[in-house]
């Protein structure tokens, strides 16, 4: 009987974004009957919970705060008593404790998925300064890089010098039988936000972190609105920009033609009710909530950042824009507004395109194939040891 190939990912998972969802994804799709996969989280809550109610096998391993590396040991000895073949991180927390503790394990076969530019995500300079740091001093002990995009493998490859043959990209993939219209669903979403049947609902879905871009579309929404006064914008995530944003939708006077949804589990039934989808980023690893738009037959309008242009042909499957450019995002909204025809042939290219380049099945195969290369070159390279 094959022997089962034991993976544990490390995670931080103290909020559900692309990452979090990317690998709730992988898990559904993963062969159990070749691989045992467990999930570390640093944080008790959301992943935690979202795991326990699809009931994969996890563990939460609480940091008291930034600084408490005492976890690395606790970590360490739960690897060492489970005998895990590969240790699988993400996100540059989860990327030092996991390595280290990995590594502590005695376990060669580490991991790391990069999900998006690290020059982005810390928006203060003594944040980014540290992490930055921090995933210089332990990067050399990964094994095998992926990468959801080819941007970002020559972003790697540019920025730390790793060699190309160390990295794999493997595009976010959707499950698509979770993406499918119902008229039923589309008018309960639209009641349960008081949008009314003659206005149009535009939408971005991301996390609120300023690298989102919500800003920007918030002045391109200005204009629209005097244009279009029947539109509606929908914010569905949480972050730290909220209460700024609210602030900035209040100065501009689109308040009234703003809805701010927070966290949703059900994004393929909330983007029944949508129209048009935005997502207006400064930087973007890939864009997973482009991809499900896309899915669910939905007109988008981008930023052309990151591995975006990976996903989006401009005015086949969906419009590109440069990033932080209000006018030109406002521009191309329009375009979508007036032109139906145009919105319907890049809603019908899009959907081709996630099945074609982008499914949950792809993405887990592609992993597996990672997986098992690894495993079979440690083992022959312990046989060789032993030959010696």
């Amino acid at each position: 009987m094959k022997k089962k190939i034991k993976v544990l990912h490390v995670i931080g998972g103290g909020e559900f974004g692309g990452a979090e969802q990317y690998l709730i994804t992988l898990l559904r799709n993963m062969d159990r009957q070749d691989f045992h996969i467990v999930v570390a989280c640093l944080f008790g809550a959301p992943l935690a919970g979202r795991l326990a109610a699809e009931g994969f096998p996890h563990r939460v391993f609480p940091m008291a705060g930034k600084l408490d590396l005492k976890v690395i040991f606790r970590l360490s000895d739960y690897i060492k008593e489970n005998c895990f073949d590969i240790v699988h991180t993400h996100g540059v927390r989860a990327n030092l404790v996991g390595r280290l503790a990995a590594r502590k394990a005695g376990i060669k076969n580490i991991v790391t998925t990069i999900h998006s530019n690290l020059e982005y995500d810390y928006p203060r300079k003594l944040d980014l300064y540290v992490n930055k740091i921090s995933e210089k001093l332990t990067l050399p002990l990964t094994k095998h890089f992926i990468t959801v995009s080819e941007d970002l493998a020559g972003y790697v490859c540019e920025k730390y010098g790793i060699s190309k043959r160390r990295v794999s990209v493997i595009y976010n993939g959707l499950e698509l039988n979770k993406y499918f219209f119902s008229e039923a669903k589309r008018a309960q979403i639209r009641k349960q936000f008081k949008i009314a049947d003659n206005e149009t609902l535009l939408a971005v879905i991301s996390r609120l972190h300023p690298v989102k871009g919500h800003s920007i579309l918030f002045y391109a929404f200005e204009q629209l609105v005097r244009d279009f006064p029947f539109l509606k914008l929908l914010i569905v995530g949480t972050g730290p920009e909220k209460k700024r944003l609210e602030e900035q939708a209040r100065e501009l006077g689109i308040a009234g033609n703003v809805i701010f949804a927070g966290f949703r589990k059900d994004i393929p039934e909330v983007l029944t009710a949508v129209d048009i989808v935005v997502q207006p980023s400064l930087s973007e690893g890939f864009g997973l909530s482009i991809i499900e738009a896309m899915a669910m037959e939905k007109p988008v309008v981008a930023s052309a950042v990151g591995g975006v242009p990976e996903i989006i042909k401009n005015r086949v499957n969906g419009l590109l824009v440069p990033p932080g450019d209000p006018i030109a995002l406002s521009e191309a909204i329009t375009s979508v507004l007036e032109l139906p025809g145009l919105a319907r042939e890049l809603a019908r290219s899009g959907r081709e395109t996630v099945e074609k380049k982008f499914t949950a099945e792809a993405m887990a195969r592609k992993t597996a194939e990672v997986y098992e290369k690894l495993v079979r070159r440690r083992a022959r390279k312990m046989q060789r040891g032993k030959k010696a």
